[in-house]
């Protein structure tokens, strides 16, 4: 009879290990791929923040060098070419607010965003150099708010 209640305790005792060593291999899987995904979260939002950031910066570049081409010669080739780069680049630019809406954990984030590139729209509607001045201050400003809540999203 002794030796029937030790061999039961042993059996009991193998599958009540058996079974701590899989919950605790099962916490430590599900832990471990929940790191994984907020890394690669982490990650993707770094390439979609700074994309965003690198075309509405192109976005400004030709904007002011739509204006300035405008002001120079209204009808001239150049006006033309200038605008019709900064509509190629404004939709790379919308391209990738799109993706920063798609993935921003704050609308707070989103708003931000949208406000970059629509200042940075209005850029050419500027009718002296001062006001261009204004107007690319207040774009710069509204993009170093955006990478400022970024940043804060991604660390």
């Amino acid at each position: 009879m002794d030796g029937a209640a030790s061999t039961l305790i042993a059996v009991l005792g193998t599958l009540l290990g058996s079974a701590v060593a899989y919950l605790f291999q099962r916490k430590s899987a599900d832990r471990n791929e929940s790191f994984a995904h907020r890394q690669q979260l982490r990650s993707e939002r770094m390439a979609v923040y700074s994309d965003f950031a690198g075309a509405v910066t192109e976005y400004r570049s030709r904007q002011y060098d739509r204006w300035h081409r405008r002001n120079e010669d209204p009808d001239g080739a150049a006006a033309g070419e200038a605008r019709q780069e900064s509509y190629r680049v404004k939709g790379v630019a919308q391209h990738e607010l799109f993706r920063v809406r798609l993935i921003a954990s704050s609308p707070a984030l989103v708003e931000a965003a949208r406000d970059a590139f629509e200042t940075a729209a209005r850029l050419h509607d500027a009718s002296t150099k001062h006001e261009l001045r204004d107007h690319g201050d207040a774009a710069r400003e509204a993009l170093h708010h955006f990478i400022g809540l970024a940043s804060r999203d991604v660390q």
